[in-house]
């Protein structure tokens, strides 16, 4: 069967940015403190963040943010988040003694971009309250004022309705003059209760937004994230993207083809890539221990190689028409694509990115992917470029064979594809 966004894969289509901001125009890109770290923070994470993110190449990779999540504000982990007699947020002067300002002003001498947390609501998600919910200019202006580039804005709390929030903090974020992107987590947009699709208003008021619950370092946890994405590419696009959450590359128990198959699926999706692991063991080694010395080469070669692979980022950060989405299923064998800018110059030609994910726990999967569910015909002919081996391979004609082991992917472009369209 052809999915509905194959029928447009190769045709122009126009679009706005979300907001007024003219941000995202591909899937923003960065890192979060909260899968590694949860509330147990310090400036000191931060700065070495930002570092470790030049020092390893990721910002050379296209990595822009760098994001604290929950746990900055002053009374954490007390039930009372403080704020001053004007009602502003105070932050923890333990933990940040050099202030959020000066934070963000570092990012900025380095060329990186300053990303913040709130919750919407009346607490936050570990219960400290007063959240954000009353005090919305407050903390807009507070955030402003410590030049951030991003909010994610949490929905713990919430007793009003999600879109009457989201559209009160786009309109004060717009005001500040200033771009920042706006990233909708729980508010309204996540899949649940067999909903199947989000409202229209996800993509207008925010440049992107959670499809799902939160993941974890979590094989299981990254299906189920996945899977919200399911009939869902001709939602994402240019200044606004679905957000399926972290990429947990990286992070035990995952295994180096876990990491692999999540960063292959989140690329071919368009998702954003945050980051979630602690990207400053890429650059840290006690050179004096041969045990650590091993085991850093080892975190180099398949962690940072996988989030700095520039031909998966590529197909990320392109769009032609989808965001990306599943286009067959056969068991635990599932076909990922994405239509992709051809640029060969060649009449007609299309181009793709494809990913071909073995699911299956327990043992390899023998793929034979047929053109026809790219709405091609059996007799057309694509070049092969393999991203993970980033190599290219002999061109294939109709369809595509090749074992791929225990959830792991293979993850291809497809290019100068020329052949008649299915009718």
């Amino acid at each position: 069967m052809v999915t509905k966004w194959l029928i447009f894969c190769c045709t122009f289509i126009s679009f706005s940015a979300a907001l007024d901001n003219g941000l995202a125009k591909s899937p923003p890109m960065g890192w979060s403190s909260w899968s590694p770290f949860g509330r147990d923070i310090n400036e000191s994470i931060f700065y070495e963040t930002a570092q470790a993110m030049i020092d390893s190449g990721m910002q050379a990779a296209g990595y822009k943010y760098v994001n604290i999540d929950g746990g900055w504000w002053k009374g954490h982990y007390t039930g009372t988040a403080v704020r001053n007699s004007s009602g502003y947020l105070e932050f923890d002067e333990k933990a940040f003694p050099k202030g959020m300002k000066a934070l963000g002003d570092f990012y900025h001498s380095k060329g990186l971009l300053f990303g913040h947390y709130s919750a919407s609501g009346l607490h936050f998600c570990g219960g400290d309250k007063p959240a954000s919910q009353g005090y919305e200019k407050q903390d807009s202006a507070l955030f402003i004022s410590w030049g951030i580039d991003m909010l994610k804005l949490d929905a713990c709390g919430l007793t009003v309705e999600p879109e009457t929030v989201v559209k009160l903090w786009e309109r004060l974020l717009n005001m500040s003059k200033r771009p920042i992107l706006f990233s909708n987590c729980h508010n309204g947009c996540e899949l649940q209760s067999g909903r199947q699709s989000w409202s229209s208003w996800c993509g207008e008021y925010t440049n992107m937004w959670r499809t799902s619950t939160d993941i974890g370092k979590s094989w299981a946890k990254i299906l189920t994230n996945l899977d919200t994405l399911v009939g869902n590419g001709d939602k994402g696009k240019p200044g606004r993207w679905n957000d399926p959450d972290f990429l947990e590359v990286g992070n035990d128990p995952l295994t180096d083809s876990q990491n692999r198959a999540q960063f292959s699926l989140w690329c071919v999706t368009s998702a954003p890539l945050i980051v979630g692991t602690d990207i400053r063991k890429m650059t840290k080694v006690r050179l004096g221990r041969k045990a650590d010395a091993v085991l850093f080469f080892a975190y180099l070669q398949e962690v940072r190689d996988i989030l700095t692979n520039k031909y998966a980022i590529q197909v990320n950060q392109e769009y032609a028409g989808n965001a990306g989405d599943r286009v067959s299923q056969n068991g635990s064998a599932e076909v990922w694509a994405k239509p992709l800018p051809e640029t060969s110059g060649l009449a007609g030609a299309k181009a793709f990115g494809v990913v071909l994910f073995n699911r299956n726990g327990t043992q390899p999967i023998d793929f034979d992917f047929q053109f026809t569910a790219l709405n091609m015909t059996s007799d057309t002919e694509c070049g092969i470029f393999d991203i993970w081996a980033q190599k290219h391979m002999p061109n294939a004609k109709g369809s595509i064979k090749r074992t791929v082991p225990v959830n792991d992917v293979a993850f291809l472009r497809l290019i100068e594809c020329q052949g008649g369209a299915v009718q």
